[in-house]
């Protein structure tokens, strides 16, 4: 083996490179010999988050460290061709003080496909990469729908509508006994990412006002579309069975996965099953699907692989009976296990998003920022995100399914874990990974915690007070939690003066940070418990410390309580997840509802609580 020895030079170099790598900061550039390419490569951003607007493209990045002293400056680049060597440059960004640089491309066409990267220029030494390729499409915002079809059922009311060009989702509100051309702000309100919605639990006799506004990242429709009607109970059984040629089966690892169209004014639905296709002898699944327009899905789990069933879909209601109520012909499925996911192939297919799992969005103007906010603000750090949602379930779906011993309550992550949008579209495993923050990627891990009633209720102290700008920027807003569906809670911040009234930054502290609004915390429905244990699934990064102080003394000081970490990356978690679903589609159900402080979009509603 041929020897090699260090110079004096070289090892002042390794020895700044090593510490420039502990410290995170690879902008550092530094000549490790006379050959002038002989030189650790000047960082630049490793991902440039694009979001469209209307006849612009909306970019921002993470900061880029220093290099030798020097801040670097930022050029944009952009080309209607994927080809890097064709771009044109758009302009110079400075750095600022925020950990994100943010700015726009304007005067792009709407529908075109535009290509955009980004390098850091660090004056006298030399200039980054540029970013890997990123791309956007303009939009303008989505007009408003047409008439809306309102279709009452029982306990519940079918909403159908034209889809609408540009629309990522569209925001359904209800209210009892309500008028208006707008919704009231305690309506409620669930998301859709397609045409149509239905409504449950509601109370048979009562009318029911509807609006409905389409949204994406340029906007909102220009005004609500709405109608009304009157829940009412059943008097007979459903008279329609959903179509045969409309019910999909798609096979999974001891599932079936179905998909069917929706039959007006049916509210529920019973599965049956069997390996013959005699009814007689097929089992119901226990519980009823609960109907949705324009589709219904549901799966039928602990099947059997490489065994054909036959299921049949029979429409339901209080009046109905098995033998009476109309039902399908039997459709076919054989589960079969999947191959396993190859995290070492970034374009390994995980599955299909059904709409954009918007990341990052105008918010309104408020009197920190009076003209309002001219770049988009990463959502995940200031209120309840479909992707928030995706992640947390989709972690202790996972967690259920290999350590079902475990018996999980909930997941816990800090906003900033996720960093970028969650295209449409197919969902690769490098799709899934590019929208992890680059430094949790590969370094949070999951971990489980058991806490006693009282230590939760003293954690989700620490999770309300968090800093909440209402700009998802500085300030530690990347620790503004996320939490799966089994928890609910209200965070009630002091409710900020009106415009044209300003406050200086110096006076707006007292209004980031925020309470639990007493009543409102629950886990699966009830309240806390002072002296029951809960079982967290969090991260290790979660528990460090860095926010969650009483989190960190509970699982520091009791060494001996019951901690398990799983050493399971969490977007791993996710990506089986996708796998196993094969299609996901953007929700929102009001587990997290943000009241008073800093206008934001729904499930936002205006308080009333004093600055303390």
């Amino acid at each position: 083996m041929k020897k090699t020895s260090l110079t004096g030079t070289s090892l002042v170099a390794l020895f700044v490179f090593v510490l420039c790598a502990l410290i995170g900061f690879w902008g550092c550039a530094i000549e490790t010999g006379s050959d002038p390419d002989d030189t650790i490569p000047l960082a630049g951003p490793s991902s440039v988050q694009v979001t469209a607007a209307d006849k612009a493209l909306v970019l921002q990045w993470t900061k880029v460290a220093p290099a030798q002293g020097i801040v670097p400056v930022y050029e944009v680049y952009y080309s209607a061709n994927s080809d890097s060597s064709k771009a044109d440059k758009y302009g110079t960004v400075q750095s600022n003080d925020s950990n994100l640089v943010r700015t726009s491309i304007d005067g792009l066409t709407n529908g075109d496909i535009y290509y955009v990267w980004v390098k850091a220029v660090f004056v006298g030494l030399g200039a980054s990469k540029l970013s890997p390729t990123t791309s956007g499409i303009p939009i303008p915002p989505p007009p408003t729908p047409g008439t809306l079809t309102i279709t009452p059922g029982e306990e519940m009311i079918q909403i159908n509508w034209d889809p609408v060009e540009n629309a990522f989702t569209y925001e359904v509100y209800y209210r009892e006994n309500a008028g208006g051309d707008a919704p009231p702000s305690d309506a409620d309100m669930k998301t859709v990412s397609e045409a149509g919605a239905v409504v449950f639990g509601l109370t048979n006799g009562h009318s029911y006002t509807v609006w409905l506004k389409a949204v994406n990242t340029a906007g909102n429709s220009p005004a609500y579309s709405s109608g009304s009607g009157t829940p009412a109970a059943a008097t007979s059984a459903p008279t329609t069975a959903p179509a045969i040629e409309k019910i999909t089966v798609t096979p999974g690892d001891n599932k079936l996965a179905l998909t069917w169209d929706q039959v007006v004014g049916v509210p529920r639905y019973t599965l049956y099953y069997g390996i013959t296709n005699e009814f007689a002898s097929a089992a119901a699944l226990p519980e009823t699907v609960p109907a949705n327009a324009p589709t219904v899905s549901a799966d039928i789990t602990s099947l059997a692989n490489d065994t054909k069933y036959y299921v049949w879909v029979q429409s339901w209601n209080s009046q109905s009976a098995r033998d009476t109520s109309p039902k399908s012909g039997p459709v076919e499925g054989t589960p079969k296990a999947k191959d396993p996911i190859d995290f070492g192939n970034v374009k390994f297919e995980l599955g299909k998003a059904a709409a954009e799992y918007i990341f990052a969005q105008d918010l309104p103007p408020s009197v920190f920022f009076p003209e309002g906010r001219p770049y988009t603000d990463r959502l995940t750090r200031v209120q309840e995100t479909a992707l928030g949602n995706l992640f947390t379930d989709g972690i202790a779906w996972y967690i259920r399914k290999n350590y079902p011993d475990e018996n999980i309550d909930f997941v816990f992550l800090n906003g900033s874990y996720i960093d970028n949008v969650l295209p449409a579209g197919t969902v690769t495993v490098g799709g899934l990974m590019a929208i992890i923050q680059p430094d949790s990627r590969n370094r949070d891990k999951l971990y489980l915690l058991t806490l006693t009633g009282v230590q939760l209720k003293q954690f989700f102290d620490d999770v309300a007070a968090v800093v909440h700008t209402g700009r998802g920027g500085p300030h530690e807003t990347g620790f503004f939690g996320m939490v799966s569906k089994e928890v609910n809670y209200t965070i009630q911040y002091p409710t900020a003066p009106d415009l044209p009234t300003t406050l200086p930054d110096g006076d707006s502290e007292a209004y980031y940070h925020g309470f639990i609004k007493p009543g409102t915390l629950k886990i699966n429905g009830q309240d806390i418990v002072d002296t029951a244990v809960y079982r967290v699934c969090t991260t290790d990064y979660v528990l460090s410390g860095e926010f969650y102080t009483n989190l960190y003394t509970i699982h520091h000081d009791n060494p001996e309580a019951d901690s398990r970490n799983l050493d399971i990356f969490p977007w791993r978690g996710v990506a089986a997840y996708i796998y196993d679903q094969g299609k996901i589609t953007p929700y929102l159900d009001k587990r997290i509802i943000i009241e008073g402080g800093i206008p934001l979009p729904p499930p936002w509603i205006p308080g009333n609580l004093a600055k303390p």
